[in-house]
Parts: C-alpha cells; sequence; structure tokens
C-alpha cells in the first residue's frame, strides 16, 4: 500500500512538471509567432515597386505642400541577388521632364540615398553613378532570409517657379522584396569601379548605335534628295511639251518635290546635331572612365543600410 502511494505522488509530480514545461513551450511559442506577426505585417501590406515603373519624387512648395505626381522620378530597371556571395544588385534609372539620355536630369550630388533592411542586421551598401542619368546601388553581407529592402532616395535640387516660388525636389520610395526569383548563383562580384566601367562600356556601345542609326537616315535623305534633283530636271525638261494646265500641274508637282527636300535636309540637320551630341557624350565618358581607372574619379564610400522599424 505505502508503495502506491509513492508511485501516485511521483506520478503527480511528474504531471505537474509536465504541465510546467508545457505551458512554458507554449507560452515560448506564442512569443515567437506574435512577435512575428506584430514585424512581418509592417511590410506585408506594401507593394513591390514594378520594374522600368518611375516613382515620381514627391514635392511641396516652400509656403505649402502638394505631393506632385509629374516631373522627375527614380525608375528601378534591374535587380539581381546571389545567396551564394550575400550581394544584391539592384540598378537605378532617373527620369525627367525631357529625359535625354545625354543630359542629367539631376545631378548625383543632389541625390541622397538612403537604404533600409527588413528582416535582418544592418548591410552595407554603396551607391555608384556610373553614366548620366544611370545608379548602381550594390547591398552586400545580405543574409537570404531578409525580407525586403527599402530605398528613398531624396532630391535636393530646388527650381524657382515663375511666382517665385521655390519647390523643393522631394522624395521618392521604392520597394523590393525577396522572393526566390529573385536569387542568381551566377551573379558576378565585381567591386564598384568595375560596375562603372562596365555601365559606361555599355553606354558607349548604346551611343554607338544611335550615331549609326543617324548616318543611316543621312545617307537615306541624300538619296531620297538626289532622287528628288532628277526628278525635277525630267519635269523641267517636260514643261516645253505641255499645254497650260499641263503646266500647272507640273509646276505643283516641282514645288511638292522641294517641300520634300526641305523635309529631308531637316533630318540631315537633326541628324547631324545628335552625332555631334552623342559623340561629345561618349569623349566625355571616356575621359570618365580614364579617370576610374587611375582613381581620380572618387566614386562615393560605402555605408551602412538602416534597420526597418514600424
Amino acid at each position: 500500500m505505502k508503495r502506491l502511494k509513492e508511485l501516485w505522488s511521483w506520478w503527480r509530480e511528474s504531471a505537474r512538471r509536465r504541465r510546467i514545461i508545457g505551458l512554458g513551450l507554449f507560452l515560448v511559442v506564442c512569443g515567437g509567432l506574435l512577435g512575428s506577426i506584430k514585424f512581418a505585417p509592417t511590410f506585408a501590406n506594401v507593394d513591390e515597386t514594378p520594374l522600368n515603373s518611375a516613382v515620381s519624387f514627391s514635392t511641396s512648395n516652400t509656403d505649402d505642400s502638394d505631393d506632385d505626381s509629374s516631373g522627375p522620378g527614380v525608375a528601378l530597371t534591374a535587380r539581381q541577388y546571389s545567396s551564394k556571395t550575400q550581394r544584391l544588385v539592384m540598378q537605378f534609372h532617373i527620369t525627367g521632364d525631357n529625359d535625354d539620355a545625354t543630359e542629367a536630369s539631376i545631378l548625383p550630388s543632389d541625390l541622397d540615398w538612403y537604404i533600409k533592411t527588413v528582416g535582418q542586421e544592418s548591410a552595407s551598401y554603396q551607391v555608384v553613378p556610373t553614366t548620366t542619368n544611370h545608379y548602381v546601388l550594390i547591398v552586400d553581407h545580405l543574409d537570404d532570409n531578409f525580407g525586403a529592402i527599402q530605398i528613398t532616395v531624396e532630391n535636393r535640387d530646388k527650381t524657382v517657379g515663375a511666382n517665385g516660388k521655390i519647390t523643393k525636389g522631394g522624395s521618392a520610395q521604392l520597394v523590393l522584396k525577396n522572393h526566390p526569383s529573385l536569387d542568381n548563383h551566377n551573379l558576378e562580384k565585381l567591386s564598384a569601379k568595375q560596375y562603372a566601367i562596365t555601365a559606361i562600356n555599355k553606354e558607349i556601345e548604346k551611343q554607338q548605335q544611335k550615331i549609326k542609326q543617324n548616318k543611316q537616315v543621312i545617307q537615306v535623305a541624300q538619296a531620297a534628295i538626289k532622287t528628288d534633283n532628277q526628278k525635277i530636271t525630267m519635269r523641267q525638261k517636260d514643261l516645253k511639251y505641255e499645254t497650260d494646265s499641263q503646266r500647272q500641274d507640273t509646276l505643283s508637282g516641282i514645288s511638292d518635290i522641294r517641300s520634300d527636300q526641305d523635309t529631308q535636309r531637316t533630318n540631315i540637320s537633326e541628324a547631324q546635331k545628335d552625332i555631334e551630341k552623342r559623340q561629345t557624350e561618349i569623349a566625355y565618358m571616356q575621359k570618365k572612365q580614364t579617370a576610374i581607372n587611375d582613381g581620380r574619379y572618387q566614386l562615393p564610400k560605402p555605408g551602412k543600410t538602416q534597420i526597418y522599424q514600424k
């Protein structure tokens, strides 16, 4: 009987311990779930910024504040992440009212970049101005379980309107969420200098292609003018054999041909100006490339990302 009482007492004590341990585990699990629920939704409802979709700088006047959905903005044009090297590379394009590849919409010195990580500790980043209106953002030491990246670009450029009001540049915010399709194990780990030089080479190739196209436009226009001259010569010869009504039609036709020649000459002039402009840009990029190579052109220093907090 005594043995049975001892067994019963032991069983009750064990059951109490099991309940305490079970309750403790339950509280730990609930605490973890509540913590994740509290943190995760802070970004779950935020839309990811689509590729090649410009986010305008929200602007404000000195007297009042109004969002402006037009004007300059920022577009995310490419993004790749490698869990192997823990590196994220994003490419951006600064858009403008006059979105010209050879004219800066906003100078790099007027842009401030702020990067926040969601779901991990701070990482290191570097913003590299590559070619006119284009930037590369390199984020290193980024764990593959990061939740998202928030990029805020502040435009410190100010403009004075016709009414004398000063309009501040404003800011644009972009979001990239982590997803499996983002991971690219073949992402080459280049230095900031290499990214800049590679981007410049690609832009030079684009400009050279545009120059080639302009030269083709000039050749086609010159050939059209030559053909039109032959048509005019033939019609002028026919004038002496035509009646008055026929002569009127012929002269009208010659006038139309000469009008077409004026259009072709305008096309030639515009193409020549564009060639000169792009050749100037190529020369500038080549000088910049040389300066980057020998260290005379200093790229922005790396920074530390902030941790996103709701």
